[in-house]
């Protein structure tokens, strides 16, 4: 992979051109679940005990390793070997040392809807909100930050972090046991019927070795890209770094294709994830995890009675979600 180069920016190039691998197609055809809005249920939270488990260097280098399908069904692979794991760790811990391990991408603003509800009115009237359900319908999906966030035709949630490219969860792409999913077209700031920027269709899907071959939630997350910018914008993203955040997506049990947000704090984050008592719903998937900023910080992705959890956005998964932009623009 190519994340050394830019994560280290030449602070430690022998460290680079010994962990650089570029995409490679293999001999095989994709293996493709066909069908609309087959995520619907919440994903179930493996427990702190397995998230908390120290990873092999077999698992490290299957997280820093990455699939990727096309819309037709051509497969591409770049492998990272577990040798190569100790010294990217050691260029992470270089750069964090020479206070450049915090790292944020600016967000942009989208072009004006093409569709306007209502004859300009773009509100509509919000459900109620009943019992201990601490969610909000977002009623006005056309300003931000929700206006980059947007349904995944499978029944995710994504976001937008450059003009063509949506940060989801890897289980919104793939089921874990080397099957793509093939509904991953992007309507952002869907609202109900309403489409303000219509749909966009998708070229290609990116995500971890280590989720698409092994459903191993630390490395639970993906890139889809687009055929074309879907409005112009998108969110900011960056490193983790604490504080109240907010999920905000497209939950099953609400009315189809609502928005709904909520906001509350991180009470547990460790090394590859972040866990909070926000509420969320199958849906929800692949929710950006925004901070008070806007700027996205995680990826929502499991579900359990006691805690939810998504995947942290630590150095390693910016440079990761870098390379992949920069590899497929």
């Amino acid at each position: 992979m190519m994340v050394l180069a830019v994560l280290c920016s030449g602070v430690v190039v022998g460290t680079a051109s010994a962990a650089e691998g570029t995409f490679q197609k293999t001999g095989e055809r994709a293996s493709f679940i066909h069908g609309d809005n087959l995520i619907t249920g919440a994903m179930p939270d493996p427990g702190p005990a397995i998230t908390a488990r120290r990873q092999t260097p077999q698992q490290k280098a299957e997280g820093l390793s990455a699939v990727m399908v096309t819309r037709d069904g051509d497969v591409y692979e770049s492998n990272m070997n577990p040798e190569d794991v100790a010294l990217l760790e050691e260029a992470i811990k270089a750069m964090e040392i020479l206070g450049r391990g915090a790292m944020t991408v600016p967000g942009a603003a989208p072009t004006a809807p093409m569709q306007l509800l209502g004859g300009g009115d773009i509100r509509i009237n919000p459900s109620s909100v009943i019992g201990a359900d601490g969610r909000i319908q977002v009623t006005n999906t056309v300003t931000s930050p929700y206006w980059h966030i947007g349904r995944i035709g499978i029944g995710c949630t994504g976001t937008l972090i450059t003009a063509k490219h949506v940060l989801t969860a890897g289980h919104c792409v793939s089921d874990g046991s080397g099957n793509w999913y093939s509904s991953l077209d992007f309507t952002p700031g869907q609202n109900g019927s309403y489409k303000p920027w219509g749909t966009t269709s998708w070229a290609r899907a990116v995500t971890t070795s280590a989720w698409h071959n092994n459903r191993n939630t630390n490395y639970d997350y993906a890139l889809i890209v687009l055929t074309e910018p879907a409005h112009g914008g998108h969110a900011a993203y960056g490193t983790y770094s604490g504080g109240t955040h907010t999920i905000t997506g497209y939950p099953a049990d609400k009315p189809f294709g609502t928005m709904w947000r909520m906001s509350g704090s991180v009470w547990t984050s460790g090394s590859y994830r972040l866990c909070y008592t926000i509420d969320t719903y199958g849906g929800n998937s692949g929710s950006g995890i925004y901070d008070s900023g806007n700027v996205v910080r995680g990826v929502h992705t499991t579900g359990s009675s006691t805690q939810n959890c998504g995947t942290r956005l630590t150095s390693t998964v910016f440079n990761t979600l870098q390379n992949w932009i920069s590899t497929y623009p």
